[in-house]
């Protein structure tokens, strides 16, 4: 009988330690497996965050590159703007400027009448004209420092002496004269406009008188 019990005492305790070393290495495991659960769990959280991140920097680089191209397509179109308005303030310019080959009208009256011609050895000339020069010496010319070489006129007393005058479809080709005299018959409401001076009377004679002749005033006075 107390072998029996001994027996019943042995097995007790052998189930008692069979169970506490069941329970120990189910904790183990439990806690192993928890810890390696709170691992995983950590480490996708980590990764998720890491994931996150990611696209963030991804979607900031984005942005940036967004920026970068918007800011540039801006100053290019900035640029452009200022080309236009260059341009365009160019073209108005040129367009306000005259142009150097556009011809600049230099007259400052106009009148059409008839020229007449005489020569300093008239009867009753002094052979020296209102202005004090003296042709006797058949000179017909006046040199002035704008228009150089030019011929002598007789002409009406509103025009002052030194008025340059220009001479078209006349008996001649066009020509420059000034206004160095004054004469009788000569001037506005007279049977002539203008009277030219030639080198003698004989001569005044022949080329005899220029009607309906275009006079233009090119500057009044000297």
């Amino acid at each position: 009988m107390k072998i029996f019990s001994y027996i019943l005492s042995f097995l007790f305790l052998l189930g008692i330690v069979t169970y506490l070393v069941i329970l120990g290495i189910q904790g183990i495991n439990f806690s192993t497996i928890s810890t390696n659960l709170d691992i995983r769990k950590l480490k996708s959280s980590d990764l998720l965050e890491y994931r996150e991140l990611q696209e963030e920097s991804s979607e900031s680089e984005v942005s940036k590159e967004a920026f970068k191209v918007e800011e540039k397509e801006i100053k290019d179109e900035e640029i452009v703007e200022e080309e236009k308005v260059e341009d365009i303030t160019l073209d108005i310019t040129a367009e306000e400027a005259p142009s150097s080959s556009s011809p600049v009208s230099d007259v400052l009256e106009t009148q059409v009448g008839n020229l007449s011609g005489y020569g300093p050895d008239c009867y009753g000339c002094s052979g020296i004209v209102a202005s004090g020069q003296n042709v006797l010496n058949g000179n017909i010319y006046y040199v002035d420092p704008t228009y150089g070489q030019i011929r002598i006129l007789a002409g009406d007393y509103s025009y002052p002496l030194g008025t340059i005058v220009r001479v078209k479809n006349s008996k001649f080709n066009e020509f420059i004269g000034i206004v160095l005299d004054r004469g009788g018959d000569i001037g506005f409401g007279k049977s002539h406009l203008f009277d030219l001076l030639y080198a003698t009377s004989k001569e005044a004679l022949a080329n005899e008188v220029s009607y309906q002749t275009t006079f233009e005033i090119l500057r009044y006075g000297y």
